[in-house]
């Protein structure tokens, strides 16, 4: 098995996510195979290793809404191992700004609609550590922008962020109360990220 460097590394990541940068209708859920078979292994300084889902607990923090468009912003807490507030991994961990967000149908259901787009450049990993935060915004077009025959709008319960591309569990599930309805046809209505940013706070 070939291990990367840290620097292969994100130069692999990056350059398979050249094409959703460049062609938004890229979802990261087709990221190619060699993105994929990445490890955790390394940093920018070598002694950090990368965040994964179960990492973090996300939590919707604010919303609001403009021109059609849904705006959430999650928070993401890194709370660590077991899940539970009180059993954070004692290490910092590095955050990408790039990983697979999706809507779900219930806790542990299925995808809903199209896979996230990102919206911005790809900017540099930043090192999060233990309960530090990290916050994404998600901007949701409504479903009532198209057709509903085309559009097929279904309610949804939250959505499921995938830290890692070689992760195989379910990643990290962050409920929304039902509030919102989205289209299941993934050929429109795709959610975009705007930014993922360390929380100032």
């Amino acid at each position: 098995m070939t291990v990367h460097t840290s620097d292969n590394r994100r130069r692999i990541i990056r350059a398979a996510l050249t094409a959703a940068i460049a062609a938004p209708a890229v979802a990261l859920g087709a990221v190619p195979a060699a993105a994929q078979s990445t490890t955790d292994a390394g940093s920018a300084s070598d002694d950090i290793r990368w965040c994964r889902s179960d990492d973090f607990k996300i939590i919707e923090n604010t919303r609001g809404a403009a021109a059609g468009t849904v705006y959430i912003e999650f928070a993401m807490i890194r709370i660590g191992g077991e899940g539970e507030a009180n059993k954070p991994r004692q290490e910092p961990c590095l955050l990408d700004d790039r990983f697979g967000v999706h809507w779900i149908d219930d806790y542990q259901g299925d995808r809903v609609g199209a896979w996230a787009e990102y919206t911005e450049p790809n900017r540099e990993p930043f090192v999060l550590e233990p309960e530090g935060v990290a916050l994404m915004t998600l901007a949701q077009p409504s479903h009532g922008n198209y057709d509903p025959e085309v559009c097929e709008p279904s309610r949804v319960a939250g959505i499921q962020v995938y830290l890692g591309f070689h992760e195989t569990g379910g990643g990290v599930y962050a409920p929304t109360g039902g509030k919102d309805t989205v289209c299941a046809n993934p050929d429109v209505g795709a959610p975009r990220i705007h930014s993922v940013v360390k929380s100032p706070y």
